[in-house]
């Protein structure tokens, strides 16, 4: 384990990249919450159902995240009242979820914001 490689140096120096990276994000998660009152995932979210009514197994795949995040997430969005909640009248044992008249409000002051967004080089 003492012993390093070229090869390890070179990883261990790109792995320690996302140190930067994540302080960058979080500094704009601090910033969109303080703007806008959304997490980085939340906004996210509502960019996804701008496109039209999904159900949350897509929002996850659309995000990259499981199941039982994007529950809380949507759970955290209806709260705010930027998501509705509906049967899909295809399948009643699903539901989709769409963007309520005042999601679609703060995604157009989100699109309009200006925000530092993160430069990770």
């Amino acid at each position: 384990m003492g012993n390093t490689t070229d090869g390890d140096e070179g990883f261990m120096k790109e792995l320690c990249k996302l140190k930067t990276m994540f302080r960058e994000i979080y500094r704009f998660e601090t910033a969109l919450k303080k703007s806008l009152g959304l997490s980085i995932n939340e906004a996210l979210s509502l960019c996804s159902l701008e496109g039209g009514a999904k159900e949350s197994r897509d929002l996850a795949h659309d995000l990259g995240i499981s199941l039982s995040r994007i529950s809380r997430i949507i759970g955290a969005l209806e709260e705010k009242g930027l998501v509705r909640r509906e049967v899909n009248k295809a399948d009643k044992r699903k539901v989709i979820f769409s963007l309520s008249p005042e999601g679609k409000k703060r995604l157009a002051d989100l699109q309009h914001r200006k925000l530092p967004f993160p430069t990770c080089t």
